[in-house]
């Protein structure tokens, strides 16, 4: 079967393009031919549609009169404009007239261009080529989406938003339950999965590296903050807990043999994109009021290992321990990168990992599900959360036996139940 995985855009370190590439190998490995098609390429080879770039200019303004505001144009202008663009998506969407089945991500979910779900609904089914709806995210969950300025635009989101008589696919039960009560549409569950048959990140010559291009010395501990540094992930739960696990540390032998003494230090290593500068620096006052050490390096992180640059791999593979205090995540891919790196974890229970994941017996430190806004507008837990999160990291760091046995049996887990042959299954049952 001829498959496209399509979206905005492809072979980029978002959540939709890393599971776009999980599911292109497994479909592969089931014999199929598949192709990566989106408006931007990334690092990815595959079909390009330009029209569909995540930030064309055209859409943009269509978008901007969808939601914001008309300003100049009337209603019949915005629809000639929304179709206009339709037309010229369709053209060029002419050459995937040859595929057996498209699968769409996000495009019939959040209404960031409404041409292009049109374009796509149209141009599929006059081909009558198959295609599935792959939901990320629903337009109903986002504050710019909830005011439509024309009828049309209206009739837009119910029609293709997403369309109906089809087979939905959402990552999961939350979002699945919200699309039934949104829309009475039916999905399959299809959670982010991970390669654990992959050779185990190690420490090795090259990321080695690391340590000395940082200032961290060997008998240092890392705990690496893996994800984009943005409000949602709720880094500063990481630093209010570090901040009492670095009083609490002592002199003696951690759990890999190295020596933890006088001069030893903790630090919070951040390898993600900065892209709130605001956020950023209240994290740095935060941290610096608060006595934690903090390591940014994305200017050293890279996809892949190039150029005396090192993949986020590479910073798993040197850290002790996975910070992951998110609030809210669609499902939690560095959760499961922490699993298959065998690194012990700091959780906040964001409602997605307390209804679908922690069910299969992960073992974790528990930042709790109870964080609040402080006057900075950062995150907070209650003290003795704190206090019994710091105890626990502290037990785990200086006990070998307790250390491996966590990680292993979270590698166990993450493998029986977020693996390549996991999805598979799933793919067997929704494809064929």
């Amino acid at each position: 079967m001829k498959i496209g995985l399509l979206h905005y855009r492809v072979g980029e370190t978002d959540g939709v393009s890393l599971e776009m590439n999980k599911w292109k190998n497994v479909l592969e490995s089931m014999g199929n031919e598949v192709f990566l098609i989106g408006g931007e390429m990334g690092n990815a080879s595959g079909i390009q549609i330009p029209l569909l770039a995540y930030s064309e200019e055209s859409n943009e303004i269509i978008k901007k009169k969808s939601y914001i505001s008309l300003d100049d144009w009337s209603e019949d202008k915005l629809e000639k404009e929304i179709n206009k663009l339709s037309n010229e998506i369709k053209k060029q969407l002419k050459l995937l007239k040859d595929f057996d089945l498209i699968v769409v991500n996000n495009i019939w979910s959040l209404g960031h261009n409404l041409s292009a779900a049109k374009a796509l609904w149209e141009f599929c089914h006059e081909n009558k080529i198959k295609v599935y709806a792959h939901h990320h995210d629903f337009y109903w969950e986002r504050d710019y989406y909830k005011n439509p300025t024309s009828e049309y635009v209206k009739e837009l989101l119910n029609e293709f938003f997403p369309p109906l008589k089809i087979k939905h696919i959402v990552i999961n039960s939350i979002a699945q339950k919200n699309l039934y009560n949104k829309k009475k549409v039916n999905s399959y569950i299809v959670p982010n999965v991970f390669d654990f048959d992959k050779k185990l990140w190690k420490v090795d010559l090259y990321n080695k590296n690391i340590y000395s291009k940082l200032g961290i010395k060997e008998n240092d501990i890392v705990f690496l903050q893996a994800t984009r540094v943005v409000k949602r992930k709720g880094i500063e739960l990481a630093i209010d807990t570090l901040s009492l696990v670095q009083k609490k540390a002592k002199q003696g032998t951690l759990y890999n043999g190295k020596k933890f003494d006088k001069d030893s230090k903790i630090y919070l290593l951040l390898p993600g994109l900065q892209e709130e500068f605001e956020y950023t620096n209240l994290l740095k006052a935060q941290a610096e009021q608060k006595n934690v050490n903090l390591l940014f390096a994305n200017d050293i992180c890279e996809d892949i290992r190039k150029d005396k640059k090192y993949s986020l791999w590479d910073f798993y593979a040197i850290s002790d321990f996975v910070t992951y205090p998110s609030i809210l995540e669609g499902f939690g891919n560095q959760f499961l990168e922490a699993l298959f790196a065998m690194k012990p974890i700091l959780m906040y229970e964001y409602p997605v990992f307390k209804e679908d994941i922690a069910k299969n017996g992960f073992k974790y430190v528990s930042l709790g599900d109870n964080a609040r806004k402080n006057k900075k507008d950062l995150y907070e837990v209650n003290e003795n959360t704190l206090i019994k999160a710091s105890n626990e990291i502290i037990s785990i760091l200086y006990d070998k036996n307790k250390y491996n046995d966590i990680v292993q049996n979270n590698f166990n887990l993450g493998k029986k139940y977020y693996s390549y042959q996991t999805l598979e299954k799933l793919l067997l049952k929704i494809i064929y």
